[in-house]
């Protein structure tokens, strides 16, 4: 098959990437003004690249890659690479591949993790000398089955995330908290508050009106992010209470009671992911009715 490789034009091209990643990954939130707000956004340091595969006109493919920025652990990359699944095994995603980790290890990265899901990614990524480190769950709900709300935790107040749109320092304080103690392969450090503001809180797909904020005692407990397209499908970003406030029943009742206040707003779907070793969290999702839709894994290279 006739293709080139190209860098890819992000203003002209993110229509067109935007569609490729519906595709591929449908239980992402995927919107053109987030894609052009990420390019914007990424730090300088992470020496960014994107790659495109075109043939006849029409993009087939690209890539992404990227130094991590948010671990202290020095030369990690990120590898991002996607193929139209018509035109796949035909050497697009390889030709990608050498590109991206071209870059990467010219920009000083001495590791590349890369993930996707289990089906094409793990033959793709065995072939080229990437090992498997970790997987997530990814989960669908359709809430129309909602369970009810159940009881609210004595003590316990929710609030709209965007209550605090003038000053989000105490969602910025929960987040951090409780994004610590996730599971993954990499450790993430602390985000500084203007960084955390510029590449969290500003996320287009972030829906303050229906993440919401836990309160015990007038104080931030907890929080339940939701990423959304604005219509009808959703994505829980992250759920979770901190450490002196845990087994109280807490995040099942702040998940719960956000689903219900999206499904009253239009919203049909909800998606989530969660580490496989995260199994509090799973069993909440299990209880709400969400069911497996993929795995996706994270994969390490050593280059």
């Amino acid at each position: 098959m006739d293709f080139t490789i190209r860098p890819l034009d992000v203003e002209r091209d993110i229509p067109a990437v935007a569609a490729l990643r519906r595709r591929c990954f449908p239980y992402e939130i995927t919107l053109e003004r987030h894609l052009l707000w990420s390019a914007e956004r990424t730090p300088e340091q992470a020496r960014a690249r994107w790659f495109a595969a075109e043939s006849g006109g029409r993009i087939i493919g690209y890539a992404r890659a990227a130094l991590v920025v948010t671990t202290g652990l020095a030369g990690q990359g990120t590898l991002i690479v996607m193929v139209d699944p018509g035109h796949r095994r035909r050497g697009a995603g390889s030709a990608l591949a050498d590109a991206a980790e071209a870059h990467l290890a010219d920009a000083g990265a001495v590791v590349v993790r890369a993930a996707g899901p289990e089906d094409p990614a793990a033959p793709f990524a065995e072939r080229r000398g990437y090992l498997p480190r970790s997987t997530s769950s990814h989960q669908v709900l359709d809430l129309a089955g909602l369970p009810p709300v159940p009881p609210r935790p004595d003590g316990v107040e929710l609030r709209p995330a965007s209550a605090y749109a003038d000053d989000p320092r105490p969602v910025h304080a929960v987040d951090e908290a409780v994004s610590a103690d996730e599971p993954g392969d990499a450790p993430t450090d602390s985000s500084p508050y203007r960084v955390w503001l510029e590449t969290v809180w500003e996320d287009p797909r972030v829906d303050r009106d229906l993440s919401l904020m836990v309160l015990s005692g007038g104080e931030p407990i907890g929080i339940v992010a939701i990423l959304s397209d604005g219509e009808r499908t959703l994505r829980h970003s992250i759920t979770g209470t901190v450490r002196a406030h845990r087994g109280r029943g807490i995040a099942t009742y702040a998940k719960t009671a956000a689903l219900h206040r999206a499904r009253e707003r239009g919203f049909t779907a909800s998606y989530t992911e969660n580490d496989t070793t995260n199994a509090p969290m799973l069993a909440i999702n299990e209880r709400l009715g969400y069911r497996p839709h993929a795995t996706e894994t994270v994969y390490r290279r050593d280059l």
